[in-house]
This record gives C-alpha cells, sequence and structure tokens, in this order.
C-alpha cells in the first residue's frame, strides 16, 4: 500500500505556534508528529510515501534530510494553496490504485489493514474513516445507510446535529475511480467537495466506524489534551 500524508495548510487555528513550526513537527509525547506517522504507516505495510507540503515546506525537507525513516518518500509541494484534494490533484499521475490518506494534524493508532479489508469488501471508491464525535457542532458530519455508505456529508459548522453523530476523521483511502473527480484549478477540499462530488455521481463512499485512538491536534486545546493522554 502506498500512503500520502496532506501536510500543506498554514495551521491556522495553531498559531503562533505554526507561524514558525508546520503541523508536522509539532511534538507529540516527545517526538514529531511526521515521526509517529511515519512509523505507523510502516507498521501497516506502508513504505512507499509521498507527503504533500506547502508552509514551511523547507522545515520538513530539511526534517526528512537530516533523519532516516527507511522508507521510500516523496515530497510535492505546492507553491499556492490548493485545499487537500487539490493537493491529490497534483500527484494524481503517481498515486497507485489504493492509498491510504492522513491530514498531518492526526494522530493515531489505527488498524489501517483492517480499514482496507472493510475498503475492499465494499468496493468503495473512497472509504472515511468515521467515528463518533463529542463536538459534533464544529465537526463534518455524514449521514449512513445501515450498509455504511455515506449518503450525505453535514458541512460544519452543524446546527441540526443528528442524534448520536458521526464526523470525519481526516483519514481515508482513495483508489483510481477518485482521480477524475480531482481540482487543482481552485482550493478542493476532500470534505467539502470530493466526497459531495463523488456522491452525485453515486459513486460508493464508505464510512468506516472506528473507536480506535484517533486524535485531531489542530488546535492550541486538542493538542494539549494529546500531548497529556500521551505523555510517557
Amino acid at each position: 500500500m502506498q500512503g500520502v500524508i496532506l501536510a500543506g495548510g498554514k495551521g491556522t487555528r495553531l498559531q503562533p505556534l505554526t507561524n514558525s513550526v508546520p503541523k508536522l513537527l509539532i511534538e507529540i509525547n516527545n517526538e514529531p508528529l511526521i515521526a509517529h506517522l511515519l512509523r505507523h504507516l510502516k507498521q501497516n505495510g506502508c513504505n512507499d510515501i509521498i507527503i504533500c507540503t506547502g508552509h514551511l515546506g523547507d522545515k520538513i525537507s530539511h526534517h526528512l534530510e537530516t533523519n532516516s525513516y527507511d522508507m521510500t518518500i516523496h515530497q510535492s509541494r505546492e507553491t499556492k494553496p490548493l485545499g487537500t484534494g487539490g493537493a491529490l490533484e497534483s500527484i494524481k499521475n503517481s498515486l497507485e490504485d489504493d492509498f491510504f490518506i492522513l491530514y498531518g494534524d492526526v494522530y493515531t493508532s489505527i488498524d489501517l489493514n483492517k480499514m482496507h479489508e472493510f475498503h475492499k469488501k465494499k468496493n468503495a471508491a473512497i472509504t472515511a474513516v468515521i467515528h463518533p464525535t463529542s463536538h459534533p457542532e464544529d465537526s463534518d458530519l455524514v449521514e449512513l445507510d445501515s450498509n455504511f455508505r455515506i449518503t450525505r456529508i453535514l458541512k460544519k459548522p452543524n446546527n441540526q446535529i443528528p442524534i448520536n453523530p458521526h464526523s470525519l476523521a481526516a483519514i481515508y483511502i482513495g483508489n483510481s475511480q477518485i482521480k477524475n473527480f480531482l481540482n487543482i484549478d481552485t482550493p478542493f477540499d476532500i470534505a467539502h467537495d470530493l466526497l459531495p462530488k463523488l456522491l452525485d455521481e453515486n459513486i460508493p463512499v464508505f464510512g468506516y466506524n472506528t473507536s480506535e485512538l484517533i486524535m485531531d491536534i489542530g488546535t492550541h486545546e486538542r493538542l494539549k489534551k494529546a500531548q497529556k493522554l500521551l505523555k510517557t
């Protein structure tokens, strides 16, 4: 399997910290987040990695040049904000049939191999990790049928919150079907643009429901919570 880490954003919610440190280099449990993500991908059979960078991408490059991860790591640096979907468009010719997509502000211990089994069983074009959320008002929520096929995306912020809300968790598996639906002309987002487009075309999009550890570290409050929980 191939892994893609999307880390082109400015980390606006973590400013002023991210004015000088890219999110991938923020330390959790005495190591930068990038080290955790790469190790986790490797443990799940991913040795071919593409990291999409933008803001402070030179610092990520320097880190990779001075640290060995014993993996094949390619970098794609955007010169203007492309959004998560636009970043995928910029590397689509390098993408294999199935590939993991992880956002660069998520700490996780999810079993990616088990998720891939689900993805193949459902014959999904893209599978999105979903989980129960304690902050549905500022999360992108999903509606599902009884087979866990996603039928609607509820874009944040949410005023009408369904019972037992589930949110998108910024981890996906995509396959070659989605390449024709990507856009690079304007900033293009996976959750807000790509998934609704796939749903409109009746392309199979599934939700992988899990209670495994997935922590968004994209705000100061959530970063402190992760650092406290994972401190050894």
